[in-house]
Formats: C-alpha cells, structure tokens, sequence
C-alpha cells in the first residue's frame, strides 16, 4: 500500500476522482433511467447537478472540521464507538456491493456484446488482477488511473456527432407536459449516476488544498453534468420514446449509429475502452472497503490482506451461490437505496456537530454563571 506523504491530492486528482467515480456504468443506462419524463430529459442532469452541488456542502464542512482525520474516526468521534461500528459495517457492505454491482453489470454487457462464449468467472478474474493492483497504490495511485482514464475515453464523446447528424433536433423542444410525478421519478432513479462524489468524504483528509476543495468538486460535477447532457440530448434527437424507455444500454446503440470504415463494430470497440472508466469507479469503492476494514480490524492501520478480503468479498456477490433472485434485490431494486444512506451520512453529522457545539456553549455558559 501507498505509505507516503498524507496529503498528497493536487486540484486536478480530486477533480477527476470525483468526476471518473461518478460516471461508471450509470452513463450506459442513463437515458433509460430518466425515460419517465420522455424528450424533456436533457434537463434532468442539470437538476441532478445542483442536487449533487449541493450536497456536497456537509462533506466539505465536516472536512474542515476534522481536517487530519480519515471519515471512519470522524464517525466514530461524533457518534461513538459502537454506533460508530456499526456504520462502518454499513459502509463496508455498501462499498463491497458497489464494486460487485459495477462489475457485474459490465461483464454482463461485454457478455452480450463482445465475448458471449466466455464466462463471467473467467473475465471477473481478468478485471480483478488490474482493479486489485491500482488499489494497492493508494487514494493517489486511483487518482492517477482517474486522470489517465478521462483522457483515454472522453474523446469517445465525438462518436455522438452520427446520432445529432442523423436526428431530429425537434425532439429538443421541452414540451412540459409531463406530471410532477414523472419528474421525481426520473430524478429519483437518474441520481444513481451521481452517487459517486459521495467519495469526496472518504478521501478529503488526502486534500492538499482543502480550502478550495468544494470548487474542485464542483468542477468535477459539472464535467459529469456537461458529458450527461450531451449523451441526453444525442438519445432524445436520435431515438423515439418507445425506445428511451425500452432500450437496456441505449450508449451502445448510439455507437451502432456511427459508420466508420476501419471499426466494423464501433459499440464492441466503445464497450472495451469502457473498462477503464469502470476500474476507475470500482477501485474508489474497493478502496473505501479497505479503509473500513482498517478501521474495524486493525485501529485504522494499514493491512494489505484486507484489500484481498474486500475484493474476494465482492468477487463472491456475483459467482458465489448466491441466488439471482437475491442479487437482483442487492444490485437493482436496493442499491439506490444504500446510495441515499451514503449521502444522507454527511448531513447527519453535521447535524450532530451543530448540536454538540450548540451544547457546549450552553454547558460552559452554564458553568460560568453558577
């Protein structure tokens, strides 16, 4: 494990950690996610964006309060040990089952794209070997990847221009006639594609620059937000509603559309480089678990072995004999769920360090008048 320097994120990792560990596999399902407001969803990623903009305020507040502390002894400070415990578990449970939902879902699309004669137990081997090695550099050595990822795949974006050019952009035009009630839902179930700049939490105490660190994220957001949109608005131009609603990765039929003479396959070629935007998310999530199991199991010191554990631990979700109609609940229908857990955690605390402060002052005020 990285055993250097503790601060050790510049701007541009905590930039691209928070953007990269977003985007994952919820850009591949996004479209069909926020369908229930049919040709009107290129907005939703801006309301999403806002949401996420600010929730990230209690992240950064706690932070700041506790600025040399990891997340798990920040919990444990405020709430104590034993309810401290068992959030930690939570959180371990969340981030294993992160990493086996990501991967998962994307072997299962590179099953059905690319390699339909091979397993899904040969190819989780060969994407744990490398997701297992970033996670041994550490926080910096996942920012890295993160970084290197972007750069490798966001030129992909330019496969959009077949889909706009083949359109019709009078599909763009709001036409507000959907319920209130679809606008939630596609907020509600699209928000799963933003649950990763929760992570900001865990790594903030790696910050160099954590004055700034609520601008970074930011930026990092709003990279997100921009990239959404524009796959939004190429689905909303390019499919009808039947199919937004009814197509299972409408990305990859994005990419059938682009004509190229030298790439037969073009959604084959974009499923591949995909691997690099899912390692990216899945170390984030690996690494949290590692961290939790430092703080469970050895007083927040580093111990290689746990990384091995969580990672097994994932592995098991999806090839162990675990029923499907029980990894169909844990991945699918109350993921989301876990997900609003996570993010509800920071203003929680921050609750609870208002009241404590709050309580302070009253005692001392107290103290000074008897």
């Amino acid at each position: 494990m990285d055993k250097g320097r503790f601060k050790k994120l510049n701007k541009y990792h905590v930039i691209f950690l928070v953007q990269n560990i977003m985007i994952g596999i919820g850009l591949l399902t996004l479209p069909k996610d926020i369908s229930n407001v049919g040709n009107n969803q290129w907005i939703v990623p801006f309301l999403l964006g806002v949401i996420a903009n600010i929730s990230i305020f209690p992240i950064v507040y706690i932070g700041r309060k506790f600025p040399n502390d990891p997340f798990f002894i920040v919990i444990e400070k405020l709430w104590g040990k034993i309810l401290g415990t068992i959030v930690h578990l939570l959180i371990i449970f969340y981030g294993i089952l992160q990493v086996g939902n990501v991967i998962h879902s994307y072997l299962r699309l590179v099953q059905t794209v690319a390699l339909p004669n091979y397993t899904v137990s040969f190819m989780s081997i060969a994407l744990y070997i490398p997701l297992v090695t970033i996670v041994l550099g550490g926080i910096k050595s996942i920012a890295r990847f993160c970084m290197f990822s972007f750069f490798f795949t966001a030129w992909m974006m330019i496969f959009t221009k077949w889909a706009f050019q083949a359109g019709h952009w009078v599909n763009v035009i709001p036409t507000w006639e959907v319920s209130l009630l679809e606008w939630g839902k596609s907020i509600h179930y699209g928000f799963e594609a933003f649950f990763g700049f929760g992570i900001l939490a865990f790594f903030f105490p790696y910050i160099m620059d954590q004055k700034r660190a609520f601008l970074h994220a930011s930026i990092g957001i709003w990279i997100v937000v921009i990239i959404y949109v524009i796959i939004s608005l190429a689905s909303v131009v390019y499919f009808s509603e039947w199919q937004l609603t009814n197509l299972l990765f409408p990305l990859l039929n994005l990419f059938q559309a682009v004509k190229l003479p030298f790439i037969e396959r073009v959604e084959v070629f974009g499923t591949s480089l995909w691997a690099f935007l899912i390692l990216s998310t899945s170390a984030a999530y690996l690494w949290i678990s590692k961290k939790g199991f430092d703080a469970i199991f050895s007083k927040n010191k580093n111990r290689t072995w746990h990384l091995y554990a969580v990672a097994f631990l994932s592995w098991i979700l999806f090839n162990g004999p675990i029923p499907f109609q029980i990894q169909l609940l844990l991945f699918y229908e109350w993921n989301i769920f876990y997900g609003y857990f996570m993010l509800a955690i920071p203003y929680l605390l921050m609750i609870t360090y208002l009241l404590k402060n709050i309580m302070d002052k009253s005692s001392r005020k107290g103290g000074f008048t008897s």
